[in-house]
C-alpha cells in the first residue's frame, strides 16, 4: 500500500499542476457563467421588459359586454403563475439578495394590463399609429353570438414576447364583464378560479395500498439527486481517463513504463494510477459544482432542504464503484493501443456500455423499476451503476435489492481491477504492435 500510495502522490500532484489542468478547472466557471449571462441573463431581461406592458391597451366595444372595472380587479390579483412562483421565492430564501432580486422580478414581469376605452374604430388605429397604445381588440356588436374579435397592433409588435400574457388577461377580462351581473359572486370567483391550488391536495396511492400525501418538491429532489450522480459519473470517467490514457501513453512511448515497473507491480501501478487521476478529475468537478452551487444558492438551499440523505449515500456508492470499475476497465485496454489516439478508441467502448443501456431503458425503468429487465441491468456491473440511479430515484426499490447490486458491483470491481491489471502490463511492454486476441486471453488466465 505504501507504493500505492506513493503513485498516487505523484499522478495527483502532477496533474493538478499541469497548466492545462489549472485553466480548464478555474476558467470553466469564468466561461461557463460569461456565457449564462449572455445567453441566459440578458434575455430574462428583455423578456421582463417585453412582458411588461409599457402602454395602455385599447379596447374598442360595440357589443357593450366588457367592464372596464374588472380589470382592476385582475390587476390586484395578479396572475396564478406569478403569485406561486412569488411564493416559492419568498419561502425558499425571503431574506436574502437572490429571493429580492427574483420576487422583484416577477414583480416587474407580472404588473398589471391597463386596458383603456376607445370610442370608434378609426380613433383605436389613430391612436395605434401614433404609438401610443400597445394594441387594440375590437368587439364587434355581433360578438356575442358569434364569439370573434378583432386585433389590432403595430408591425414592432408581431412578434413581441408580451403578447400571450396580454391575451391571456384580456380573455380573463371578458370572463369576468361575461358574468358580471349574469351570476352570483361565489359562481363568478369559482368560474374564474376552477381549482384552488392552495386549497386542494393530492395524494399518492401505493402499490400496498397505503395512501400519503404527494409531494411534488420531494419527488423531483429523489430524481435530481440520482441524475446529478449520473452525469458527474460520466464527466468524471471522460476527465480523469483522459487524463490518465495520456500519461501512460507518453510514459510507454518515453519507455519510463519500464523502469517503474521495474519497483512497482502492474496492479499498484494501475491502482495508484486510478486513483491519483481520478482524484484530480473529482478535484475538478468538486470546483466546478461548488462554484455552480453558490451561484444558484437559491436552488441549492431548497434541495438541502428536502435531500434524502440515504438517497444520496447509496447513489455515491454506486458512483464510487462505477468509477472504479469502469475507470480500471478504461485503463487496461487503452493501454493494448500503440498511441494515444488507439487507447482512447478502446476505452470509449466501455463508456458506452456503461451509459447506453440505462440510456435506452430509463423511461422504463421509471414505469417500473422491479421488472427483471430493470433488476437485471441493475445486478450486471457495468450497467448497474447508472442502472441502480434511476431505480432508486423512484423510491420503489427494496434494500435487498440495492444490497445485491451493491455486492455485483463490488464483485465487477475486483475482477475488473484484476483483469485490467494484467491488460495494464501486457500492453505497457509491448511497442510497435498491437497484441493479438490469444496473448490477451492468456493474459487474463494468468490474472
Amino acid at each position: 500500500m505504501s507504493k500505492v500510495g506513493v503513485v498516487i502522490g505523484r499522478e495527483f500532484l502532477s496533474t493538478v499542476k499541469r497548466r492545462s489542468y489549472l485553466i480548464v478547472t478555474l476558467g470553466m466557471p469564468f466561461f461557463v457563467g460569461t456565457y449564462v449571462a449572455l445567453v441566459g441573463l440578458l434575455p430574462a431581461y428583455f423578456m421582463s421588459q417585453a412582458g411588461r406592458s409599457q402602454k395602455p391597451i385599447g379596447v374598442v366595444d360595440l357589443a357593450g359586454v366588457i367592464r372596464l372595472e374588472e380589470a382592476r380587479v385582475i390587476g390586484q390579483e395578479g396572475s396564478e403563475a406569478g403569485k406561486a412562483a412569488r411564493a416559492i421565492a419568498d419561502r425558499l430564501a425571503p431574506a436574502t439578495a437572490q429571493g429580492r432580486g427574483v420576487s422583484a422580478l416577477l414583480d416587474e414581469i407580472d404588473s398589471p394590463v391597463e386596458f383603456v376605452p376607445i370610442a370608434s374604430k378609426e380613433e383605436a388605429l389613430a391612436r395605434l399609429r401614433e404609438g401610443t397604445l400597445e394594441r387594440v381588440y375590437l368587439l364587434p356588436a355581433d360578438y356575442v353570438e358569434k364569439g370573434a374579435i378583432e386585433t389590432y397592433q403595430s408591425d414592432g409588435q408581431v412578434f413581441g414576447l408580451g403578447k400571450a400574457r396580454i391575451e391571456r388577461v384580456f380573455a380573463r377580462l371578458l370572463r369576468r364583464s361575461l358574468s358580471a351581473g349574469r351570476l352570483p359572486d361565489e359562481v363568478r370567483a369559482r368560474l374564474d378560479r376552477p381549482i384552488d391550488d392552495e386549497a386542494s391536495s393530492s395524494f399518492l396511492v401505493r402499490p400496498d395500498g397505503a395512501v400519503e400525501p404527494l409531494e411534488d418538491a420531494a419527488r423531483v429532489a429523489r430524481m435530481a439527486v440520482p441524475g446529478v450522480f449520473a452525469i458527474l459519473l460520466v464527466m468524471s470517467l471522460l476527465t480523469s481517463a483522459s487524463y490518465l490514457l495520456q500519461g501512460v501513453v507518453e510514459e510507454k512511448e518515453n519507455r519510463v513504463i519500464e523502469i517503474i515497473l521495474s519497483s512497482v507491480p502492474p496492479r499498484d501501478l494501475l491502482f495508484g494510477k486510478l486513483l491519483g487521476l481520478g482524484a484530480a478529475g473529482l478535484l475538478q468537478l468538486f470546483v466546478w459544482v461548488s462554484v455552480a452551487s453558490f451561484a444558484t444558492s437559491l436552488l441549492a438551499a431548497a434541495a438541502m432542504a428536502i435531500l434524502d440523505w440515504k438517497l444520496f449515500l447509496s447513489c455515491f456508492l454506486f458512483f464510487v464503484g462505477g468509477f472504479l470499475m469502469v475507470g480500471s476497465l478504461m485503463t487496461g485496454t487503452g493501454a493494448l493501443g500503440t498511441n494515444s489516439r488507439e487507447a482512447q478508441q478502446y476505452s470509449a467502448v466501455w463508456t458506452l456500455c456503461l451509459v447506453l443501456p440505462p440510456a435506452m431503458t430509463w423511461m422504463l425503468i421509471l414505469d417500473d423499476p422491479n421488472t427483471w429487465m430493470a433488476r437485471a441491468l441493475g445486478w450486471f456491473p457495468l450497467t448497474g451503476p447508472l442502472t441502480m440511479m434511476v431505480r432508486l430515484g423512484t423510491g420503489k426499490v427494496a434494500a435487498w435489492d440495492a444490497l445485491v447490486a451493491l455486492l455485483c458491483l463490488a464483485a465487477g470491481v475486483y475482477l475488473a481491477i484484476r483483469a485490467s491489471a494484467a491488460l495494464f502490463r501486457l500492453g505497457l511492454l509491448m511497442y510497435g504492435k498491437r497484441p493479438t486476441l490469444s496473448e490477451i486471453a492468456r493474459q487474463l488466465r494468468h490474472a
